[in-house]
């Protein structure tokens, strides 16, 4: 396991930054965290040093924030592992927030989530169901997606770049990708806010 390209997080913190802006100056309803003080996993190298760039991302369908389990070396070493778990203990990197209702997202924080494989540190997507499945069925072969071959892809191209719309089409469904606003001061854009942001800062179609 090697360390990211420094390349690709001088990208990230670009496009942050550009967002903070852009979302400002259109006043969408979306977060685009600060920088967070983290210190690196050995273990996992590049993920902490991806979530210490914001503290927090969210739109109308996913919320990203940097895990419990890494915000210390420490509190990776102490994690629970489940010597059980058939996907052995991934870590999650992220939820889909858009089968939660709007007004209980201050209480229910995330729905299913996007995971990352802690051995070869892939970033994948599994159906809830297809996981259960997993741990009632554990020689069958399993049904995922892999999104990216590392965090730092993953942020880059799928949350902050072009290819959103399919990462939203892979968890969520490709008409929930497509999906326009029918009334309102966005009618006929995009109804998914971090796609709208996303088009606005020229980073995503």
């Amino acid at each position: 396991m090697s360390s990211p390209d420094p390349a690709t997080l001088d990208r990230i913190r670009d496009k942050l930054e550009l967002l903070r802006r852009v979302a400002a100056e259109q006043g969408l309803d979306v977060v685009v965290g600060d920088p967070a003080p983290l210190e690196p996993v050995p273990d996992l190298p590049g993920v902490a040093e991806v979530y210490r760039l914001f503290d927090r991302l969210e739109g109308d369908n996913f919320r990203f924030a940097a895990p419990e389990e890494i915000r210390t070396p420490e509190a990776w070493a102490a994690r629970t592992v489940d010597e059980n778990d058939p996907m052995g203990s991934p870590l999650a990197v992220g939820h889909e927030v858009h089968s939660i209702p709007p007004k209980l997202r201050a209480d229910i924080r995330a729905g299913a989530p996007v995971y990352l494989d802690t051995e070869d540190l892939q970033v994948y997507w599994m159906d809830p169901d297809d996981y259960v499945f997993q741990y009632e069925h554990p020689d069958d072969d399993v049904e995922f997606t892999v999104l990216a071959p590392d965090v730092a892809t993953f942020f880059d191209e799928c949350v902050l770049g072009p290819r959103y719309p399919e990462l939203v089409a892979v968890v969520l469904g490709p008409g929930v990708a497509e999906q326009r606003a029918r009334k309102g001061r966005h009618a006929g854009e995009y109804a998914d806010n971090w796609r709208r942001l996303l088009v606005a800062a020229d980073l995503s179609s």
